[in-house]
Order: C-alpha cells, then structure tokens, then sequence
C-alpha cells in the first residue's frame, strides 16, 4: 500500500515540476487503470480538502454536512470520471480537426494527469493560480501527444474553455439542486 501511495507522489510530482518531460514520456496505450485510478485519487484529496475547508471556514461541521458530504464523495468521483472520458473525447475531436495525430487514450491520460491542480485547487487564492497551471498542463500534453506546435495545442485549447465553464455550471446547479431538494 505505502509503494502505491509513493507511485501516486511520484508521478504527480513529474506532472507538476517536469511537465514535459512526463508527457513526452508517459505510456499512451496499456489501458485506463492507471489513469482512471490517478484522477480518483486526486478527486478524494481535493474532496477532503474541501470538506476541511467547509469545516473550518463554512459552516463547520453538523449533520447537514455529514449528509451533503456523503452525497458528494459518491456523486463527484462518478461525474469526474464521466466528464474526463467525454472531455477527452471532445478534445480529441477538436485535436483530429487540425491535423492531431494522438488517439483517445492517449487524451484520456492527458485530462487525466493534468487535473493533478485539482489537490490545491480548494485552498483560497490558488484556485485562479491552480486553473491557468491545468490550462498549461492541458496545453503541453495536447501538444505532445499531437506533436503540435505549441500555438496549435493553445487554438485547440481555447475552443472547449466555453465548455468547461458549462461543465463547472452544471456542478454548481448539481450542488445548490442537492442542498435545496434534499437538505
């Protein structure tokens, strides 16, 4: 167990400090149990991270919570992984149409790995730093992946940021819809 939670440190410190590096040398094929277990684990340390934050700044902690709380650690992880496979396959889309010569798993490992923000992303003041580092991380893995130059892998970026920001509406709707119909 302690060898998994070292691989887990290991790889997330490569993807942070030696961005390029790793996606010039990550694995493109061998299946998505790596990458499906990398962004689950990375969605439980940001959903402990904001639990703590809502402990300590919210509301504290009351049975409301506990509830909320339940709720989410179910609900998030299952619409991360939902929303990785379909975001990855919308950027491969947006990819193919310029000339990408990746493939889908491949772009799975890239939305996969790049959400590695996510474990900071909850603490106050890092969550605009910690967005425009994913946008680097997904800059650089489309890049390599594609063998694009970096100004394409920034057009083919741009196109979805529309939907991304749809994608964090809905979150947010999901959120306010659980708090208010069933709490």
């Amino acid at each position: 167990m302690a060898e998994f939670f070292k691989q887990y440190y290991e790889t997330a410190k490569q993807i942070i400090v030696k961005p390029i590096d790793f996606y010039r040398q990550m694995p493109v094929t061998g299946g998505y149990k790596e990458p499906l277990v990398f962004i689950l684990i990375t969605t439980m340390i940001n959903m402990i991270g904001l639990a703590l934050e809502n402990i300590i700044w919210g509301s504290g902690l009351t049975i409301a919570n506990l509830g909320r709380g339940g709720i989410m650690f179910i609900a998030i992880p299952v619409f991360t992984v939902i929303l990785m496979f379909l975001f990855a396959l919308l950027m491969l889309l947006f990819s193919k149409t310029v000339g990408g010569t990746g493939t889908y798993e491949a772009m799975v490992r890239v939305v996969a790995y790049a959400n590695i923000v996510s474990v900071v992303i909850w603490i106050p003041y890092v969550q605009i730093p910690g967005l425009i580092y994913w946008l680097v991380l997904m800059v650089l893995g489309i890049r390599e992946i594609h063998k694009f130059t970096t100004g394409k892998a920034i057009g083919v970026m741009s196109i979805p940021i529309g939907i991304i920001l749809l994608f964090a509406l809905f979150q947010v709707v999901l959120v306010k819809w659980i708090d208010v119909f069933w709490f």
